[in-house]
């Protein structure tokens, strides 16, 4: 899990792990402030590995990386 967003009161983490099928990549938010803190599925979904390097490819673009 990467905690890639977080407050002192909520938390957006983000997992991949891999499948039989590919790679489950989930997107996740924690509010511990809530009346029952419990993780809350934002997205979820099963990809290839050519699908997440795309993925990253184009993250790497907005972020002005070099490929």
């Amino acid at each position: 899990m990467q905690v890639f967003q977080s407050t002192t009161g909520w938390q957006i983490d983000a997992r991949v792990t891999p499948t039989d099928t590919g790679h489950h990549l989930l997107i996740s938010r924690f509010i511990a402030t809530a009346k029952r803190p419990e993780h809350q599925v934002k997205f979820s979904g099963t990809f290839s590995t050519d699908e997440l390097q795309l993925l990253r490819d184009a993250l790497n673009h907005a972020l002005g990386a070099k490929e």
